[in-house]
């Protein structure tokens, strides 16, 4: 299982590097062992890791917080339509929004 988060301001960035987030300070999405298979399977992280040089795996952490980055991988993850496979896909969808409006990013744990 892992953990998608969007800080919800600049603060609350800040705030998840040192590890001392506030209440309301995160929008977090709880991906099943199913849903990550799924993003591995469909080529969704593979691709991201190849074009933009990341390390998704089943082992590491990993964001994305530039926009250009943000928006390829929100027209991505809708192009390979996987909300159809799997509705737990569709708060991942939200976050890659919410990262895009609150000028922030999204942060995947373990």
């Amino acid at each position: 299982m892992r953990t998608a988060c969007v800080p919800l301001s600049a603060d609350a960035e800040r705030r998840l590097d040192t590890d001392s987030c506030l209440p309301g300070d995160l929008y977090e999405v709880m991906l099943s062992d199913a849903t990550v298979d799924l993003l591995f399977d469909s080529g969704f992280l593979t691709t991201l890791n190849t074009r933009f040089g990341l390390l998704f795996d089943q082992y590491e952490d990993e964001s994305i917080t530039r926009p250009e980055q943000l928006q390829y991988a929100r027209a991505l993850l809708r192009d390979l339509q996987l909300g159809r496979k799997c509705q737990s896909i569709d708060p991942l969808d939200i976050a890659f929004g919410l990262a895009l409006e609150k000028m922030t990013g999204i942060y995947f744990q373990l």
